[in-house]
């Protein structure tokens, strides 16, 4: 009985006190960005007290104020300069145009990663994980491979998901889950106590209609 209260007690406090942790984390960093202003421009100063927070929403509003301005032909031309010499500089260049071909993947709204959560047969054959579809392999590769339908598939580490492995497989290979994208994280970050119910409505679908075609098969 005692188990079952303090267990009760932890899952209360132990993702409240994590949550409260990140939230001040990040208020803290980003009031770094106020050691950036003239000292005579500085919030702080002005008012003459501390206001949590307060960087953060520098912080958006440069962001925001920078994307109206790159948004229009003379930013762009301007950003488009500024990409040309930033491609100049060896170690710069992989990582800058890395880091934001991944960004204007997962920002754009037609882009379709991260939006299908898939079981996939990993790390060995018969064992099973959840997986994300994240791109669709070129044509050049698919040549290579001698394949027609390939998809790339993100296979998060637990409990860290922002870890993983990054796999090319038959699109047959996989089965298709009702999981969500939200559900799939949970399990990985969890150790797979938290399974999504009914995402293995889909593999229990397909392996039943595989069986059923193979009986359905006339002998000999």
């Amino acid at each position: 009985m005692l188990k079952k209260y303090f267990s009760a007690g932890l899952l209360l406090w132990v993702p409240l006190a994590i949550t409260l942790w990140v939230l001040e984390s990040l208020i803290r960093w980003s009031d770094v960005v106020l050691n950036l202003l003239p000292p005579e421009l500085n919030p702080e100063k002005l008012i003459g007290f501390e206001i949590p927070g307060l960087g953060l929403l520098l912080a958006a509003a440069v962001i925001l104020i920078t994307g109206v301005l790159v948004a229009n032909m003379l930013g762009q031309w301007v950003v488009s300069r500024w990409e040309w010499f930033l491609d100049k500089i060896p170690v710069v260049r992989p990582i800058y145009s890395g880091v934001k071909q991944i960004l204007a993947t997962v920002l754009s709204d037609r882009t379709q990663s991260f939006r299908e959560v898939v079981l996939i047969e990993f790390p060995i054959s018969g064992c099973w994980t959840y997986g994300f579809i994240v791109a669709t392999p070129g044509k050049e590769t698919l040549e290579t491979l001698s394949a027609t339908e390939m998809v790339t598939v993100f296979v998060p580490t637990a409990p860290n998901p922002t870890s993983g492995y990054v796999i090319m497989v038959e699109r047959d290979k996989l089965h298709k889950t009702s999981a969500t994208i939200e559900q799939a994280f949970k399990f990985h970050v969890s150790l797979g106590v938290m399974t999504p119910e009914g995402a293995l409505r889909g593999a229990s679908e397909k392996r039943d209609a595989s069986a059923e075609n193979q009986a359905k098969k006339p002998a000999g």
